[in-house]
C-alpha cells in the first residue's frame, strides 16, 4: 500500500462536502500536506524541498507497510524509522506521532475514494450509474484493505482519527442523501423513506460487507469473491431497497 501523489485542492464533490463539515477540512488539509509538506525543526515549520519530500514519502510508505504486516498496535515509530532507514528524530521532523501518520494516510485514502467517484451517483443514470458509484467504493476497498483494517483499529483508540472517520462517512452519506432526494423529485426513487437514514443504512451495508470479505476474510486466508460479483450483489440490494426506476414513475404519492 502506497500513498498517492496528493491533491492540488478540493474539487467537485470534495468541495461541496467540505462546506458542510468544518472537521472535514482536516481531511483535505492532511491530504494536501502530502504534497505541500512542512518540516518541523527548532520550533519552526519550513517548506520542504524535493529531497525532504522523498524522505517523507518513504516514511509514509514504510509505515503503511508495517501497519499492514504487523498491525497498528504492534508498530512503533522506532520500527518505522528502521524500516525507512532514518533516525527517530527525522520522523518527528515530519510527523507529531504515530497517529499523525495514520491521519495522513486516512485523509489521502478518504479523498481518493471521493475522487474515484464513489459518491458520484446521478439518479437519472439508473442502475448502471449506481453500479459505477458502488464499483468505485468496492474497488478501492479491495485494493486498500490493509489500510481500512488499520483505520478500523486506530479510529477506536484515538479521538482525532475517530473524528476524521466520522466526518468522511457523514459527508459520504450526506452526498448520497442529496442524490436520493433528487431521485425522489425525478420519480426514480421511492419517497416513503428518510433519504439520510437510507443512505446511512446502505453505506453501512456496503462498508461492513466489504470489511468482512476483503479484511476479515483475507486474515483467515479465504479467497475473495470476484469484484464484479460483489459489485453486482451490492448494486442489486441497494437498487431494490430504494426501488430505483430506470424511467420516471407517475406521481402517485408514497409507495406502499
Amino acid at each position: 500500500m502506497t500513498t498517492t501523489e496528493g491533491t492540488a485542492g478540493a474539487e467537485g464533490a470534495e468541495g461541496a462536502e467540505a462546506a458542510e463539515s468544518p472537521r472535514l477540512q482536516k481531511l483535505i488539509k492532511a491530504a494536501e500536506e502530502i504534497k505541500l509538506a512542512v518540516r518541523r525543526q527548532d520550533g519552526r515549520e519550513t517548506p520542504v524541498g524535493e529531497r525532504a519530500m522523498q524522505t517523507r514519502a518513504k516514511l509514509l510508505e514504510a509505515a503503511a507497510r508495517l501497519f499492514s504486516e504487523r498491525g497498528y498496535l504492534n508498530t512503533s515509530l522506532n520500527d518505522v524509522a528502521r524500516e525507512a532507514g532514518v533516525s527517530l528524530p527525522t520522523i518527528y521532523q515530519y510527523f507529531a506521532d504515530r497517529n499523525d501518520i495514520v491521519a495522513t494516510l486516512a485523509a489521502d485514502h478518504a479523498l481518493g475514494m471521493l475522487r474515484a467517484g464513489a459518491g458520484d451517483w446521478k439518479p437519472a443514470s439508473g442502475r448502471l450509474g449506481l453500479r459505477r458509484a458502488i464499483a468505485a467504493l468496492v474497488t478501492l476497498y479491495a485494493q486498500s484493505s490493509p489500510f481500512f483494517s488499520l483505520w478500523e483499529v486506530a479510529s477506536h483508540i484515538d479521538d482525532r482519527l475517530a473524528d476524521l472517520r466520522h466526518d468522511f462517512e457523514h459527508a459520504f452519506r450526506s452526498n448520497f442523501a442529496r442524490k436520493m432526494r433528487k431521485g425522489i423529485e425525478l420519480g426514480r426513487v421511492r419517497p416513503d423513506l428518510d433519504p439520510f437514514e437510507v443512505s446511512r443504512a446502505m453505506n453501512l451495508m456496503v462498508q461492513s460487507y466489504c470489511y468482512d470479505v476483503f479484511v476479515v476474510g483475507a486474515r483467515r486466508g479465504e479467497p475473495p469473491p470476484e469484484l464484479d460479483d460483489v459489485i453486482d450483489l451490492l448494486t442489486t440490494l441497494w437498487a431494490d431497497a430504494i426501488r430505483l426506476q430506470e424511467h420516471p414513475s407517475p406521481a402517485s404519492g408514497p409507495h406502499p
